[in-house]
Order: C-alpha cells, then sequence, then structure tokens
C-alpha cells in the first residue's frame, strides 16, 4: 500500500511537472499578450480621438493658417513686396532705392530672412507716414535701424529691414 501511494504520488508530480505546468505557463504568457493589446488598442484609440481632434481644431483654424502664410514674403520671388515699397513710395512722393541682401537663417530666429537696406528722400512728414506704412505692413518684418537726416527742404532716410520669409 505504501508502495502504491508513493507511486501515486511520483505519478501525480510528473504529471504535474509534464502537463500541468506548461498548460499553466502557456496560460500566463496568452494573458500578458491580450494586457498588452488590450493596452496596444487603448493607445489606438486615444491616437484617434486625438486626431478626430486635431482635425477639427485645424479645420476651424483654416482661415487663419493662411493669413499666416500670406505674412511670409516669397523668398524666391519677393517681387510683390517690393512692389509694395515702390507703391507706397509713390504714395508718398519719395523717392527710393532698395538694396536686398541674401537669404539668411540666423540663430535665434524661428524663420528665414533677408535684408533690404532703403534710401529715400522726401518731406518729413512724408518719411515718418512711409514709415509707419511699412511697420504696419501686411508682411512680417523687423525695422531694424532708421536714420533721418535734414538736408535743406528735405529730409533723406535710411533704414534696414529684416524680411521674414516662408520656411523652406
Amino acid at each position: 500500500m505504501v508502495i502504491a501511494a508513493v507511486s501515486f504520488a511520483v505519478c501525480s508530480v510528473i504529471f504535474l511537472a509534464v502537463l500541468v505546468y506548461p498548460l499553466f505557463r502557456g496560460v500566463l504568457d496568452d494573458n500578458k499578450k491580450v494586457l498588452a493589446h488590450k493596452q496596444e488598442i487603448l493607445q489606438l484609440k486615444e491616437e484617434a480621438r486625438s486626431s478626430r481632434e486635431f482635425e477639427i481644431l485645424s479645420s476651424q483654424y483654416v482661415k487663419e493658417l493662411a493669413r499666416l502664410e500670406e505674412l511670409f514674403v516669397d523668398s524666391k520671388i519677393p517681387v510683390a513686396f517690393f512692389r509694395f515699397l515702390d507703391g507706397t513710395a509713390a504714395l508718398l512722393h519719395m523717392q527710393v532705392e532698395k538694396s536686398p541682401g541674401a537669404l539668411q537663417q540666423l540663430e535665434g530666429d524661428r524663420w528665414p530672412s533677408f535684408q533690404v537696406r532703403l534710401t529715400g528722400r522726401g518731406s518729413y512728414p512724408d518719411a515718418m507716414a512711409f514709415l509707419q506704412k511699412i511697420e504696419n505692413a501686411a508682411y512680417l518684418l523687423e525695422v531694424q535701424t532708421f536714420k533721418i537726416t535734414k538736408i535743406s527742404r528735405e529730409v533723406e532716410l535710411s533704414m534696414s529691414i529684416k524680411v521674414f520669409t516662408q520656411p523652406l
């Protein structure tokens, strides 16, 4: 009877070690895989929700983004910007000469830019109105230097403008 009990115990241990333990390990591995897939599905649902929210917000701001794009001067063909300068000068009865610089991306600037040096001649009120028109232009620019000198009845102005262009 003792031999039968010991045999039964040994057979039970062998049965547990050979059949039940691998089955138990398989169930645990499958459980980990299922949990990983559930986490992945939750992540994908969150990304889809965020994507829908982004599409809704971006559709609301399409007009604003388009207007933002219009603030930048075309770096390859800045004709519209130079026409603006010429038209403003002509409107204010000023003689203006332009000297554009090379396109550059300065450290600390978010966008590429080029420098334009302007020299001109006209009456003092016209020169100040010209400066105001440039500062209020529909372009993203920065007046870096401005110098005005009186010459007889007119004034001579010299200024440097940093003009931001569309990102490359």
